[in-house]
């Protein structure tokens, strides 16, 4: 991924679209954007194989969301990301395929999580460090999409779309557990003084 990234970037350098001082930037953006559509089309062909597009599509957009303002483990290489990424979210997608929680239960991990969450919010990486300001931020917009979620939820709820309902509760679990991860690892490399460039990925 680097390699193809450092080629685009030589070519809109060459071009004369961007300057050669923001290559280091260009690079690192076009990388990332490379490396989250590996992982989002892989992770589609294997929702595409299960039949289960909808539900790649619902975990996805509520991964995606609150992941991105809740925070959560960032793993220190790609291949662990993409590995760990792919990972989860097949195993959440056979888990939903193979079984449906009872309501009260899924409803149970959805508001014990949803207040945990927003608890925990917004979780640091030892690599991005938060201000005040961006933490009101994100704690900001993690309370509306938790409410987007629960009132989904509801809606399902109500026209007895249980599936849906116990994909979110499995989404929503995911997320916290990464959470606590996301703690356990920045307390670890805070205490030994690590701080490592990464490459950041959506999931993890």
């Amino acid at each position: 991924m680097k390699y193809l990234s450092e080629k685009i970037t030589d070519y809109i350098v060459k071009s004369g679209a961007v300057s050669e001082e923001s290559y280091a930037i260009y690079q690192y953006g076009f990388q990332i954007g490379l490396e989250m559509l590996c992982c989002f089309l892989t992770c589609f062909g294997i929702a595409i194989y299960l039949q289960m597009i909808p539900q790649f599509l619902l975990f996805s957009s509520i991964f995606i969301l609150l992941r991105t303002y809740a925070g959560g483990v960032h793993l220190n290489s790609y291949t662990g990301c993409f590995i760990c990424s792919v990972g989860v979210q097949t195993t959440i997608l056979l888990i939903a395929h193979c079984f449906t929680l009872i309501m009260p239960m899924a409803w149970g991990i959805i508001l014990a999580s949803t207040v945990l969450i927003l608890k925990n919010s917004p979780v640091e990486n030892i690599n991005r460090k938060l201000d005040v300001a961006e933490k009101k931020h994100c704690k900001k917009i993690t309370i509306v999409i938790l409410a987007g979620i629960v009132l989904y939820s509801v809606g399902c709820t109500a026209a007895s779309m249980n599936k849906n309902v116990s994909l979110v509760s499995l989404t929503i679990l995911t997320i916290l557990i990464s959470q606590y991860l996301g703690m356990i690892k920045y307390n670890f490399e805070k205490r030994r003084g690590i701080n490592r460039v990464r490459l950041l990925f959506p999931f993890f």
